[in-house]
């Protein structure tokens, strides 16, 4: 990650980069002297803190640290006056050290505790190589040893061309009680030691003479550790790889069946939002097996569900969508072509699900061939479709999990024209995409406008293409790759099913 410095140019783009930090530094600890050591104020631009959403809760001191994305290890360059007091390391001692030394009870110490999440450090690593955002919450260590859990946001910033020159690292320290003599994740050790000097001075019978075994005649990769081996190297391959090195030896077969390795090569390989949707599911099976039937696709098969309840009156051309692990069906065409504005949720956890109705406060007008699509596991967004006016363009959210659910209008700005039949999806948990459909002329759109709805005022602007698709009405339209959108099938102008 970063820019190779092999010109003059490169290091006044990077001193450039820190007499910014400094500036904003220097704002900081101004705002530090009103006794306002939470507020970020100055260090970050509006659009940083709109992307930070709730993290911050400003009657809480929040510490501040800035590493340099352009030096190797991101070493360290700015904290805050808070940091120093939540952990007890002077300014002076922690520039230039990359953070992880927060994950070592003693200050000597090599290597992280055993206790702090080994699949949180991989995610962690994986974003910082990637440059893209991560939260979530890792135990840490004060200098004098104390545990304590940090709440922590990493957010990559950006140069005018792309390139991510500092990480602001927000972190919410708060004390916790565990016992320390617990090992909850696995604590690896050198083996490759003790196997070798086991083979050295085995006698042989044949001979009568000890039998020698070089230590350069050992693969290489068996004279690591076990940590690294299982961090470093058989966390970032593929699970069916990591299946099929298990068969190397019985040492690295040992490894790969660890559960803590498997859920971390999981993660590497879908992604955090995916691997905590299967969490669940490893109870019953373990990470191993479930990423074996998941790659392999030797356990699918259609099953037919039996539930209780029932969506009534009954309807068709209703849109619906999994929300974690609740199905959710929003509206439809009744008896005589009538539109419903009724939503009704499948829980798929429960040990009989039914279908129940959503008691709502308000709901959108009735509509059929519209969209639902689910945001950040429980909101969900309703665009478009059909009712008693004609062709619609506007926007609903429900939070699913509110003690009152109620559906609230999204005004946003330059809406896409009303349409019917088309399809949507949501990207980065915030951003509605809508492409496609059909127009109350019945002309096929072949269009796609994007609505971030954590904006404050949101605006759409429509997604300009190089090559666009046919128009159509009926298709898909799926993510994957966090930011890549598949669209398939659908009815186009020709009157065939496109695919």
């Amino acid at each position: 990650m970063g820019l190779q410095h092999k010109d003059d140019s490169d290091d006044d783009l990077r001193r450039s980069k820190k007499q910014k930090c400094n500036i904003d530094m220097e704002y900081d600890d101004y705002s530090d002297d009103d006794d306002d050591e939470s507020s970020p104020v100055g260090m970050v631009n509006d659009g940083f803190l709109m992307r930070l959403g709730e993290f911050f809760n400003p009657m809480i001191p929040t510490s501040i640290v800035v590493s340099d994305a352009m030096e190797p290890d991101f070493p360290i360059i700015y904290v805050n006056k808070v940091f120093e007091s939540a952990t007890g390391y002077r300014a002076d001692e922690v520039l230039g050290r990359n953070c992880r030394f927060l994950q070592y009870r003693d200050p000597r110490a090599q290597r992280r505790h055993p206790l702090v999440d080994p699949v949180c450090v991989s995610e962690i690593r994986r974003c910082l190589n990637e440059g893209i955002d991560f939260q979530g919450e890792l135990l840490n260590f004060r200098k004098d040893g104390t545990p304590m859990v940090n709440r922590l946001r990493l957010a990559p910033i950006h140069d005018d061309d792309g390139v991510v020159t500092l990480i602001i690292g927000i972190q919410v320290f708060t004390e916790t009680k565990i016992d320390l003599n617990s090992v909850s994740y696995p604590v690896f050790k050198e083996t490759c030691k003790n196997q070798s000097e086991q083979a050295v001075g085995k006698y042989s019978p044949n001979s009568g003479q000890m039998k020698y075994i070089e230590c350069q005649e050992i693969c290489g990769i068996l004279q690591l550790s076990d940590e690294v081996m299982a961090q470093n190297i058989l966390s970032r391959l593929t699970p069916r790889d990591v299946a099929s090195i298990g068969s190397v030896c019985r040492r690295i077969r040992q490894l790969t069946k660890n559960e803590h390795v498997r859920k971390m090569v999981c993660q590497n390989a879908w992604g955090r939002e995916v691997t905590g949707a299967l969490e669940h599911m490893t109870n019953k099976l373990g990470w191993g097996r479930l990423a074996r039937e998941l790659t392999t696709l030797e356990a699918v098969c259609w099953k037919k569900l039996r539930v209780g309840g029932a969506v009534e009156p009954s309807r068709c051309n209703f849109s619906a969508c999994a929300a974690g692990n609740r199905l959710v069906l929003f509206g439809g065409e009744g008896v005589n072509m009538q539109p419903m504005d009724d939503t009704f949720v499948l829980n798929l956890d429960a040990v009989k699900p039914e279908w129940r109705q959503v008691s709502v406060k308000s709901a959108p007008p009735g509509r059929w061939g519209h969209t639902l699509s689910c945001l950040n596991g429980s909101w969900l967004v309703v665009f478009g479709g059909c009712g008693k006016q004609g062709l619609l363009n506007d926007v609903f959210v429900l939070d699913l999990d509110a003690k009152q659910p109620t559906w609230i209008e999204v005004f946003g700005g330059g809406p896409p024209p009303p349409r019917s039949w088309h399809s949507s999806c949501t990207i980065e948990g915030s951003k509605l995409v809508v492409s496609g459909g059909c127009t109350d002329a019945g002309v096929l759109l072949n269009d796609t406008f994007l609505l971030d709805l954590t904006m404050e005022k949101p605006t759409w602007r429509e997604i300009p293409t190089s090559r666009v698709p046919p128009s159509r009405l009926g298709h898909s339209l799926s993510v994957y790759g966090r930011t890549k959108i598949l669209m398939y099938g659908g009815l186009a102008n020709s009157v065939v099913t496109c695919g």
